[in-house]
């Protein structure tokens, strides 16, 4: 002990004196293990760390497999969620939910709370008990009561965290109900975001529909019952229904998903793709690590060699560099781990919305365990060889040479250069990987959206139906949008049921007068329904005939405008003008065509297009698709109209609360969130990289030429010309480059497959992006060579001839 407190004092009072080694040792480490302790902690909350439920790897979600209207999740509707529940043998237990929205007024400021509506098997199902209070009852649910849990954010947001809060009563869409419950803190189920859960309480005549689809379902498997089982087991189920019932379920069938695998999704490439440029920056800086660790034992061969010969043993000399190179990784890991809450805030945001959201500012022991095992591992690891090979130089003899020479052992060179090819291999794979993602937000961007999406504003009024009838709702919407076009700025607005990039859902049947449907057709599309200037807010362009307009109120011919996919799918060639649409069932009522609208990317970039069908609310009062989102078409900036569009709605309704105020320019980018995350992600660790590779390519030209300096000295004296010394260097340098690269490509060309997923319209091989990668490194490359090869064309001659 005393021998190793020895040599930590001997290896602090060393690397004081090399005050520059040490920092860049450090930094560069600081920034390696920064990155993979952030990384490490949001794979640790999604991939590693077990869900919030009882025994997680026995819970599915069943959906509806919906494939050929471009559903293959598609929600079910009650009716086979009872028939499933009936006829199954796979499942413990099934549970129900679906979405559902409240105004929380009565006791403060109106709040738009997010909500789902559930079983009273839902909970149970999920393994997960209430942290104070209880859950439902079937009894509950059969009587329809007006009971209420509430989620642990809400309590502590709206209420203080009131341990009275069990028997308080809420006041929700102007009906009172009971709280009987408060979730745990951690318990989240696909949306972080809900406030409260209440029974679902179908009606009969709900729980037997089959042409409504808009429940999440959720099932345990059954003790020693497997997925395979499961899935064989509602094959068989659906063949029963599809007997059953042909008219609904003719083309039921069902899908399985576990339901880890339903949460994180394509998470989960995202996450390994980023662990991996993460780990490859980490051992570029090692490699850098290891580099100057050879080049500063190569500089204290001396002081080595008289240790030796003074009695050190090389076992002893070893112990001495491992303990120097173990303070700075343990230096570089806590000064990572200060960098951890700033790039833990960033790349926390691709946890999935089933997830509860890591906080940025807490490190906890297993993060703090990671980084400290981390630090000691790479230190240990890149500077073993380096300690070995200083150690090797032992006698009195290397050290009276070293004195009056410097050497270059060929086995320390080669490893420097292997160590320079590795990290410009690793920075081109993180580059190409970069690069491909920056090409496939530009292809994402250049897409045409079908509608204009400046000088928007949009906000939310989910108006309660125990107050608002469907005239009432209507009267709500003409007083709002008639004051809202009076502010000055504004030159349109209008309420609609769904903006685009909100839902990739919202669909219903159509049918097609004189034309009786074929099994072969799908004849699903999108439905809007919204005031009658919605289109031209959004600034969608008419193709053939005219958009909905004042023409199209309650009383006038009910009319319908289509997009130009659903009239180029019905009339290939021909015009859908004057035909007439029902909607929802075989004998509704008929809307005619009035116009075809451009395609609007209504669900979004990536979404294949959608048949989709306008149609004015004032014709179509009772129906489920309820227009709630105003939108605003501004001439100034479309944020300073929000607190303006606030105060009317304010004053139109006091306890209305409003929600979702965003712009369109906002939510289009929420569209692109992660894709735009992961390029500046791998954008960071490949600039990091090119960094470090070139930091660590310079370095060894620039050791080389230091080493080398009477051999340039003796080749000027000779007649050599500066250039041709220059030439040499950097000839030297781009080879070593060159061997990286090569490297580098095959392990891009391998490795960026992985990375399928996440592209749009660029191929994992793409020529251009590597081509551009290539270029950009042999100009960094280039300029790590330039300054070392200057710097040996400068050798003194003289000088190099007194020396000889």
């Amino acid at each position: 002990m005393d021998a190793l407190l020895a040599d930590l004092r001997y290896g602090l009072r060393l690397l004081r004196k090399s005050p520059g080694f040490t920092l860049i040792a450090v930094a560069t480490l600081a920034l390696g293990i920064g990155a993979n302790t952030a990384i490490f902690s949001t794979v640790d909350a999604v991939l590693i760390r077990a869900l919030p439920y009882a025994d997680p790897d026995h819970l599915v979600m069943v959906w509806e497999d919906a494939s050929e209207i471009g559903f293959p999740r598609n929600t079910p509707a009650p009716g086979n969620f009872r028939d499933w529940m009936r006829l199954n043998r796979s499942f413990s237990a099934m549970a129900a939910t679906r979405g559902a929205t409240a105004s929380l007024t009565g006791d403060g400021a109106p709040e738009q709370l997010i909500g789902r509506a559930v079983t009273p098997s839902f909970f149970k199902v999920l393994g997960v008990a209430p942290l104070h209070g209880r859950a439902f009852t079937d009894q509950e649910d059969r009587a329809r009561a007006q009971v209420v849990v509430v989620s642990y954010g809400l309590w502590q947001r709206r209420y203080g965290g009131d341990p009275n809060i069990v028997g308080r009563t809420l006041t929700m869409n102007g009906a009172r109900y009971d709280v009987i419950g408060v979730m745990p803190r951690g318990f989240v189920f696909r949306n972080r975001d809900v406030d409260y859960w209440i029974p679902t309480s179908f009606s009969p005549e709900t729980a037997a529909t089959k042409n409504s689809h808009y429940l999440n379902v959720a099932a345990r498997l059954a003790p020693g019952v497997g997925l395979a089982a499961a899935r064989d087991d509602m094959r068989r189920v659906d063949e029963t229904m599809q007997r059953l019932f042909p008219d609904a379920n003719r083309t039921l069938r069902s899908t399985i998903v576990p339901i880890a695998e339903e949460l994180v999704g394509d998470t989960r490439v995202e996450l390994v793709v980023l662990m991996a440029a993460a780990a490859a920056v980490l051992l570029i800086a090692c490699a850098n690590l290891a580099s100057l660790m050879l080049s500063r034992a190569a500089g204290r061969r001396g002081e080595l060699a008289v240790r030796a010969a003074l009695g050190a043993t090389r076992a002893r000399l070893v112990r001495q560099m491992l303990v120097e190179a173990a303070i700075v990784s343990i230096a570089g890991g806590l000064a990572g781990v200060a960098l951890v809450p700033a790039a833990v805030g960033v790349i926390a945001q691709l946890t999935p919305r089933g997830f509860v959201e890591q906080p940025a500012s807490v490190i906890d022991l297993r993060l703090l365990a990671f980084a400290v095992a981390l630090s000691i591992a790479t230190g240990v690891a890149f500077s073993l060889l380096p300690a070995l090979q200083a150690a090797r130089a032992s006698s009195l003899h290397d050290a009276v040479q070293q004195a009056s020479r410097a050497t270059v052992g060929g086995r320390s060179r080669r490893t420097r250069d292997a160590l320079v090819v590795a990290q410009v291999a690793a920075a081109l794979v993180l580059l190409v990987g970069a690069g491909l993602m920056l090409r496939t937000l530009a292809n994402l961007r250049a897409i045409d959206l079908g509608f204009r999406a400046d000088h928007l504003l949009t906000l939310r009024t989910t108006l309660p139906p125990s107050r608002y009838r469907p005239l009432e709702r209507l009267a709500f919407y003409d007083r709002v949008i008639a004051e809202v076009r009076a502010l000055p700025g504004v030159e349109a607005a209008a309420y609609a049921s769904n903006l685009p990039f909100m839902t990739t859902g919202s669909t219903i049947w159509v049918g097609i007068e004189g034309r009786p449907k074929r099994t072969d057709e799908a004849r699903d599309a999108l439905y809007r329904v919204a005031t009658t200037d919605y289109l031209r807010t959004l600034g969608v362009r008419a193709i053939e005939g005219r958009l909905l307009d004042e023409r199209d109120g309650a009383d006038a011919p009910r009319a319908v405008v289509v997009n130009e996919t659903l009239a180029r799918t019905y009339w290939p060639g021909g015009s859908p003008i004057g035909e007439r649409l029902r909607f929802g069932a075989p004998d509704g009522p008929l809307f005619t065509v009035v116009g075809v609208v451009k395609d609007v990317r209504e669900r979004g970039y990536q979404q294949l297009l959608k048949p989709g069908v306008y149609l004015s609310y004032a014709q179509t009062p009772t129906t489920w698709a309820v227009p709630e989102n105003l939108v605003v078409r501004a001439s100034r900036r479309p944020e300073d109209l929000a607190p303006l569009a606030r105060r009317i709605i304010e004053r139109v309704d006091p306890d209305q609360p409003i929600a979702a105020v965003r712009t369109m320019d906002e939510i289009v980018d929420l569209d692109v969130a992660d894709r735009h995350l992961q390029m500046m992600l791998l954008g960071g660790f490949a600039s990091l990289a090119l960094l470090l590779a070139s930091i660590g390519l310079y370095g060894v030209l620039s050791y080389a030429v230091t080493q080398r300096s009477r051999e340039f000295g003796l080749r000027l004296a000779l007649g050599a010309s500066a250039e041709s010394v220059m030439r040499m260097v950097i000839a030297r340098g781009l080879s070593l480059a060159a061997a990286g690269m090569a490297i580098g490509l095959a392990l891009a060309w391998a490795l960026t497959r992985t990375m399928q997923n996440l592209l749009y319209g660029v191929a994992p091989a793409d020529p251009r992006t590597f081509g551009a990668v290539i270029v950009v490194l042999m100009i960094v490359a280039f300029a790590a060579c330039y300054v070392p090869g200057r710097r040996a064309a400068g050798v003194d001659p003289i000088a190099a001839l007194r020396e000889e």
